[in-house]
């Protein structure tokens, strides 16, 4: 009988049972795919980490599963795959940043620790350069899918369309808070849709807050990979970043950090920070992160 030690880290919140949580495994190197699969059905979280010693030039090897299947890049895991490993102190780390390495599916991305006497402030991961290409509909398909009125997608004068910063995501604006609060997707039609479009996931999104700090209000659907709603998504935040600036909804210096809200309507309130480095309309970086908190920890057992 194999015992593995797990944690349970709930992301983009410092409050506990907030935010989106994510199963971690930090010694997984024994483990086969079939059984992480089975571990992250088992956790039944949206997604679950495993931490393994890299085959390339990086600090550690992470893989990310959904109940349902394997993701080249997941975001809230990586800050609770790394939060993780620095509480068990697998990671040195100096005063005031600390960069480390990850291998992924998607690449070999830096993972930032933003520390103040001697706490973690921030984890901010750095995600795939963005690529958009156009989505090509039909809208009232989609509309209908989501339980959305389509003039508030259009009275938004803003392209619905397809970004990758690692997964690839349909963007989707609407026009105020109580259009986006009010969904309620089709998730069998949604899943069929998302299927079709070639993407993880259809991210909604309005400029209207509930908090005065944040600057745009998300909603996740993701029943294409078994997440019907998600309460916090770090590479979709990502993805919407650069799709602000490149299609310039949201102006400013480079960076700039959007502070996203997201999982209210699910009671998983969390706030997503995402910052994002551009020339002109032209995105170069885009970086995610925030805090996270443990809620639980122990051993499973197969």
């Amino acid at each position: 009988m194999k015992r593995v030690r797990i944690k349970q880290v709930d992301v983009f919140t410092s409050t506990p049972l907030a935010g989106n949580a994510a199963g971690v495994v930090t010694e997984a190197d024994d483990l086969t795919d079939e059984e992480m699969q089975k571990i992250a059905r088992e956790m039944n979280l949206s997604k679950t980490a495993f931490v393994l010693r890299p085959t390339e030039k990086a600090d550690f090897r992470v893989r990310f599963f959904t109940p349902e299947r394997e993701l080249d890049l997941a975001g809230h895991p990586t800050i609770a795959a790394f939060h993780t490993l620095a509480e068990e102190a697998r990671i040195f780390l100096r005063e005031p940043t600390t960069t480390v390495f990850q291998q992924t599916k998607a690449g070999i991305l830096p993972v930032e620790f933003q520390i103040k006497k001697g706490e973690v402030k921030k984890i901010m991961m750095t995600q795939v350069k963005p690529a958009f290409r156009p989505f090509e509909g039909p809208l009232e398909k989609l509309a209908g899918a989501l339980g959305a009125d389509v003039d508030e997608i259009k009275k938004t004068n803003l392209p619905l369309e397809i970004v990758s910063t690692g997964l690839p995501q349909l963007m989707v604006p609407a026009e105020n808070l109580s259009a986006v609060q009010k969904m309620s997707p089709d998730f069998f039609a949604l899943k069929r849709f998302n299927e079709e479009a070639g993407v993880v996931s259809t991210h909604v999104f309005t400029l209207q807050t509930l908090s005065p700090m944040a600057m745009v209000h998300t909603r996740n659907f993701s029943p294409a990979v078994g997440i019907f709603e998600d309460p916090a998504t770090g590479t979709a935040n990502g993805a919407l970043g650069a799709y602000l600036i490149k299609n310039r909804a949201i102006r400013g210096n480079s960076p700039v950090t959007i502070i996203s809200e997201q999982g209210y309507e699910i009671n998983r309130p969390s706030e997503i920070l995402v910052e994002v480095h551009f020339v002109g309309d032209r995105v170069e970086v885009v970086r995610v992160g925030g805090q996270a908190v443990t809620v639980m920890e122990g051993e499973m057992f197969f």
